[in-house]
Formats: C-alpha cells, sequence, structure tokens
C-alpha cells in the first residue's frame, strides 16, 4: 500500500494503478482534480462509497473507466481527502476516507465514465446527488440526502433515498424477475416508462397522491392491498415497486427512447 499526492489529492493506492499527472500545486480557491484511467470491460463491476459530495456516471462506448474527483474550493477545514482504489481484472472499487480528527468532511465529487454494459453494484453517498445515464447494466443506488436521477438506462434498478426525490427514465425495461425498486422517506417518485410498456406496478405513498399518465387496462382492478396500489401495464412483465412515505408518485411514458 502507497500513497501519492496529485493536484492537492491524495490517492490510496490499495492495488496497482495507472495514474495521470496532474500539478503539484493548486491556490487555495482553485478546484483540487485528480483523474486516472482503468481498463474494465463490458460487463464489469464498479462500486463508489463517498461522502460529501455528488457522484455522476456516464455510459461510453470504451473498455475503460474514466475517474475524475473534484475537490470543491474552500473545504479543506476538516483535512485533505483520500482517494481509495481497489480494482482487479473485471471490478473497480473507488472510496472517499477522510482524516480522523478531520472537523468537518471536505466536499468531494466524482465523475465517471464507464463502458455502457456496466454492472454499478453499489452508489452510495451521505450528502450528495447521484445521477446515471446511459448505462444499460445493473444500477444501485443510494443516498442519505440528495436526489438520485437516473436517465436512458434499461438494466435492473434500485434507488433508495432517505432525503432526497427519484427520477428514473427508462430507455427499455429488463426482464421479468429483474429487481426494480425505487424507496424514499421525504421526496417524490417521478417513473417515466417506454411506450407500450408491459410492467407490474406496485405504487405505495402515505402522504401523497399517485398521478398515472397510464390507462389501466380492463380487467385489472388497480386495488389497493396494504396501502401498495398494484397496476398491470400491457401483459405485464417486470415488478417495478414504488415507495415514499412523504410525496407523490408520478408515472408518464419516457418520449427520449430510441
Amino acid at each position: 500500500m502507497k500513497k501519492a499526492a496529485l493536484g492537492g489529492l491524495t490517492l490510496l493506492l490499495l492495488s496497482a494503478a495507472l495514474l495521470a499527472p496532474l500539478p503539484a500545486q493548486t491556490r487555495a480557491n482553485e478546484e483540487r482534480i485528480w483523474t486516472a484511467t482503468y481498463p474494465l470491460a463490458a460487463g464489469g463491476r464498479v462500486q463508489v462509497a463517498n461522502v460529501q459530495g455528488s457522484i455522476t456516471v456516464e455510459g461510453w462506448d470504451r473498455a475503460e473507466i474514466e475517474v475524475t474527483a473534484v475537490q470543491t474550493p474552500g473545504t479543506a477545514e476538516g483535512g485533505e481527502p483520500v482517494v481509495g482504489v481497489e480494482r482487479g481484472s473485471d471490478w473497480i472499487s473507488l472510496r472517499t476516507l477522510y482524516p480522523a480528527d478531520g472537523a468537518a468532511p471536505v466536499q468531494l465529487d466524482y465523475y465517471l465514465r464507464v463502458p455502457r454494459q456496466v454492472q454499478l453494484d453499489e452508489l452510495l453517498t451521505v450528502n450528495g446527488r447521484v445521477r446515471v445515464r446511459d448505462v444499460e447494466g445493473r444500477v444501485a443506488a443510494r443516498t442519505l440526502n440528495g436526489d438520485i436521477e437516473q436517465e436512458r438506462v434499461s438494466g435492473s434498478v434500485v434507488a433508495r433515498a432517505l432525503n432526497g426525490s427519484i427520477r428514473l427514465a427508462l430507455r427499455a425495461l429488463p426482464g421479468r424477475g429483474a429487481e426494480m425498486s425505487l424507496e424514499t422517506v421525504n421526496g417524490d417518485l417521478l417513473v417515466l416508462l417506454p411506450p407500450r410498456a408491459d410492467a407490474d406496478l406496485e405504487l405505495s405513498t402515505v402522504a401523497g397522491r399517485v398521478e398515472n399518465q397510464f390507462v389501466v387496462p380492463a380487467g385489472d382492478s388497480g386495488a389497493a392491498d396494504g396501502g401498495a396500489r398494484r397496476v398491470r401495464l400491457g401483459r405485464g412483465g417486470p415488478t417495478l415497486k414504488l415507495r415514499t412515505v412523504r410525496g407523490n408518485i408520478r408515472l408518464g411514458q419516457n418520449q427520449d427512447v430510441y
């Protein structure tokens, strides 16, 4: 194990890695940036664990992952953050670590470009937004305080927030049996499904309303059961579970499908 300082950030090398060189000095009012690229084939797995800051992931047509970490200017009172990298032949894990005596966590935002067929096993942050777009594999995202946005995705989706809204725009639905679950305590849920979607929906809100642009087919009751409204679209398909305590649920069609 060794450490390397790049552009004011510290990279904790937990396994062999290639690093992109950056200027050694930055002024206090400038962003501090670290960036690196690692090989990762389609179907590879990615994990990111952050504390204070956002996570943004975008799919691209390359067999590699590009990682950029940006420290916000003027947030160094909590001590310099450490970016920990662990990786194998088909996986990579990124973690933000802070000094034990830090008064407050420094804000550090992650920007990733990944193969479209990647498996995003875990995208986790405490305070910050999680955003994913143009990914075809599994996406699992969690945040305590922040919104979750997933655009033009087509794989299994799990999203959980405590204080924040969740927006999901599906390019295509996965097959039956795929895990599809959106949950928040304080926030709204917005789901845009492909036209003529075949799916089963479980909708639950305690202090909110459900707005459904789809027509419930004849013969499907859509009746509430234990607080959850069950709706079948078309011939049915993967079950999409939507739950919020204090917030609204909105369902519509994703017109950005091609």
